[in-house]
């Protein structure tokens, strides 16, 4: 009986229980889902920046600039340079050569030991002015006086001899003024002259060369044929003779500047005016 009663009152417990559950509903519980966020670090590699060292660029001697950086060397091509043009000068003028033969003997353009002028050097007006056709010359041209300037010995009269050239003329005197001393003219067509010493001797120099001409063409012989073969420039300037020489008479006088010769076998008077080359010209006018 109380074992009954016992369970009678746990089971009428649990009943009022149960029905406290159902007049006295329990609240529904709502689950909460957590989920993790992933945190997503990125690492990312940044670089230290470093200080870098450029060197200037050095020229190096025959080849390009060099570029040092850190410790890497790296040659570069030498810069193409643009080579500058030489300046050609254009002559402006035709030099003509200098009068210095090669001769037998000395060269002997005279150099006058007389003064000047009684009015100065060159003015014409001389203390003993030439005369006869030298004077008619010398003051009937002005040029002719101021390049000559004074006489410095009289008009003397010699033998002389002369020979035409292909391009020139030859003219021997027996004295060149004063001096005592023979001498030997070569007249040249472009207007220059040379005067040699003459120096050859007979029985001594040979009296030709020996060559054979051209025909109608002549070797000249004796002073003349000396001076032709052995004063350098003198057989390329004149070419060959072209007639024997001939003889004649003539008058020299002797200027500060040159002379002034006549020859009476063909009526020309020569003046030749000393200077480097020397220069002549020639007119139809007896002493």
């Amino acid at each position: 009986m109380k074992r009954f009663t016992l369970i009678s009152v746990l089971l009428l417990v649990s009943l009022g229980l149960g029905a406290c559950d159902v007049l006295n509903p329990q609240p529904t519980l709502t689950p909460i889902y957590v989920t993790a966020t992933p945190r997503i670090v990125v690492v990312t590699n940044t670089p230290t920046l470093a200080a870098t060292l450029v060197v200037a660029p050095s020229v190096v001697p025959g080849g390009g600039a060099t570029v040092v950086a850190g410790n890497t060397t790296a040659a570069q091509a030498p810069p193409t340079q643009t080579p500058t043009r030489a300046i050609t000068l254009t002559p402006t003028f035709t030099p003509t050569p200098t009068d210095t033969p090669v001769t037998p003997g000395a060269v002997s353009f005279f150099v006058p030991s007389g003064g000047v002028g009684a009015a100065g050097f060159g003015t014409g007006i001389c203390a003993a002015p030439p005369a006869g056709g030298f004077g008619t010359i010398y003051n009937g041209d002005p040029s002719i006086s101021t390049q000559l300037s004074c006489p410095i010995d009289s008009a003397i009269t010699l033998t002389a001899a002369y020979q035409t050239f292909e391009r020139g003329l030859m003219v021997w005197v027996s004295q060149v003024g004063t001096s005592g001393q023979s001498g030997i003219y070569v007249f040249y067509n472009n207007n220059t002259y040379q005067r040699f010493i003459d120096t050859w001797r007979e029985g001594v120099d040979a009296n030709s060369g020996g060559f054979a001409p051209p025909a109608g063409l002549v070797e000249p012989v004796r002073g003349f044929g000396k001076v032709w073969r052995e004063a350098g420039g003198v057989r390329d300037g004149l070419g060959w003779a072209t007639a024997n020489e001939s003889g004649t008479t003539g008058v020299i006088q002797v200027f500060e500047r040159g002379e002034m010769i006549y020859l009476s076998q063909n009526g020309q008077t020569y003046i030749a005016v000393a200077g480097t080359p020397g220069t002549w010209t020639s007119v139809a006018v007896p002493y």
